[in-house]
């Protein structure tokens, strides 16, 4: 399953894909150079929202990949 849309915040801590099956789900990866997280799943933008809140990214933050 490859991602809908691939998201990088401006300093590049965090990486967040997008999928579409069959509801729209998030999977964030925690960056550190060249290794990654295991993915934290987010279902549905209400989710992906309070997730961005809580670290305080904005919209503005997020760049495509």
């Amino acid at each position: 399953m490859d991602p809908s849309a691939v998201w990088r915040d401006k300093n590049h801590k965090w990486r967040i894909e997008a999928y579409r099956a069959p509801d729209l789900r998030f999977a964030v990866f925690a960056t550190n150079g060249t290794t990654e997280s295991a993915p934290l799943w987010l279902f549905g933008m209400a989710a992906l929202a309070r997730w961005l809140m809580t670290h305080k990214i904005s919209l503005d933050d997020l760049q495509p990949d």
